[in-house]
């Protein structure tokens, strides 16, 4: 057998060995999420088994308590519930998700309570830090299992805030911010208990999302179209959709915020996130970029309309 017999042997081989890889790998990334989570969400909820008081403290206006709920399915959520020290009466509230690594401390950005219970939580299992693409391999599966949960999570705080008597049963909303807002339509979807549900600064078609913000970083449309499109899927973004979840919401109201000169989202996601929801719905357009932890002033204008308008709908 000559070189050139041998050489195109071994390279068939590699071929092959290279192919079995690259299948292992795809079933190791994408066999988790290849079904829907959707009708697990109420049984990983499960019931609240122990709920532990972490942290108490208060200033001028409000009072904080860090609480740790446990269910029986083994879902642990850290929850921030914010209080005025001086309410009275059974009050609003809003259940709120923010960034990831905001987590149950976004209650404590809002600058003025105006009179409601504000409770943020963290995403279950997801611990501090960003994660780096080196990790993004092999830290994969607890990525998935940070997105199956925490609709489950969100509706694991829903029955502890349902069971407290200073909370108001017919004003119970639903506030995802950035991030956020791409999971909140799904638990708003599954319990009636919401009566109102807000998508600040959001939008559709978290692959589209993905694309925009990685064409920053590489000017390549191929790649990032590429990149997103392996990377949504294999995070279970598609089980998420807001397009396909926020039309369930309906009869309820569904007030979308967004920001005219919002730099991580894509316009055209943007208004498909819009034109989804389903009447009774309100469209609410800011000025201003993206929200992050660190624009005060965002945040206080996000805040006038969001929480002004919790506390006034109370009044009525």
């Amino acid at each position: 057998m000559n070189v050139i017999s041998r050489l195109s042997i071994y390279l068939r081989r590699l071929v092959l060995w290279i192919f079995i890889l690259i299948i292992f790998i795809s079933i190791y990334i994408y066999y988790p999420v290849i079904l829907s989570p959707e009708n697990d969400y109420l049984d990983r909820k499960g019931t609240i088994r122990t709920v532990i008081k972490t942290k108490q403290w208060q200033n001028k206006a409000s009072q904080y308590e860090e609480l740790s709920l446990r269910s029986d399915s083994g879902l642990k959520v850290e929850l921030l519930v914010r209080q005025p020290i001086n309410k009275s009466g059974k009050l609003p509230v809003a259940l709120l998700l923010g960034g990831v690594n905001t987590g149950h401390n976004a209650c404590k950005l809002i600058p003025d309570l105006h009179n409601i219970i504000c409770a943020s939580l963290s995403y279950p299992g997801f611990t501090s830090g960003k994660y780096k693409e080196v990790e993004f391999f092999y830290r994969i599966h607890e990525v998935q299992q940070i997105i199956k949960d925490t609709p489950s999570a969100l509706l694991l705080a829903l029955d502890y805030l349902a069971a407290q008597p200073y909370i108001d049963q017919k004003h119970v909303e639903l506030v995802g911010v950035s991030l956020g807002a791409f999971f909140v339509s799904v638990p708003a979807s599954l319990d009636q208990r919401i009566s109102r549900v807000w998508l600040v600064q959001g939008a559709a078609e978290p692959g589209e999302v993905i694309k925009h913000n990685f064409l920053k970083r590489i000017n390549s449309d191929v790649l990032a179209m590429v990149f997103s499109k392996l990377t949504a899927y294999a995070i279970g973004s598609q089980h998420i959709l807001p397009e396909e979840w926020v039309p369930r919401i309906a009869p309820r109201q569904v007030i979308i915020i967004n920001a005219k000169n919002d730099e991580a989202l894509p316009a055209a996601s943007v208004k498909i996130l819009h034109d989804a929801a389903k009447q009774p719905k309100e469209i609410i357009w800011t000025h201003g970029d993206h929200v992050t932890p660190g624009r005060k002033e965002i945040i206080q204008q996000l805040s006038d309309i969001v929480i002004k308008r919790i506390a006034t709908t109370n009044k009525r």
